[in-house]
């Protein structure tokens, strides 16, 4: 299943604790993400979603909204 990545492989991407990335998912300010039972998953697409919204050009620029 290389298109569904799980909290620590994401971790390993973006260098973020697990447990920041539930923090994430709490907040609503993380990637889409989906539940198999307790498991929680991540689609690679949706992630490139993601951080494709969070692209600056400013360090004071907020993101701007994916359509």
């Amino acid at each position: 299943m290389d298109d569904i990545l799980t909290p620590g492989q994401l971790g390993e991407r973006w260098h973020m604790t697990k447990g920041a990335l539930a923090q994430q998912r709490y907040k609503g300010n993380g990637p889409k993400f989906f539940k198999v039972g307790k498991g929680v998953f991540y689609r690679v697409a949706d992630i490139l979603d993601w951080e494709h919204s969070q692209l600056r050009t400013r360090t004071d620029e907020l993101p701007k909204e994916v359509a």
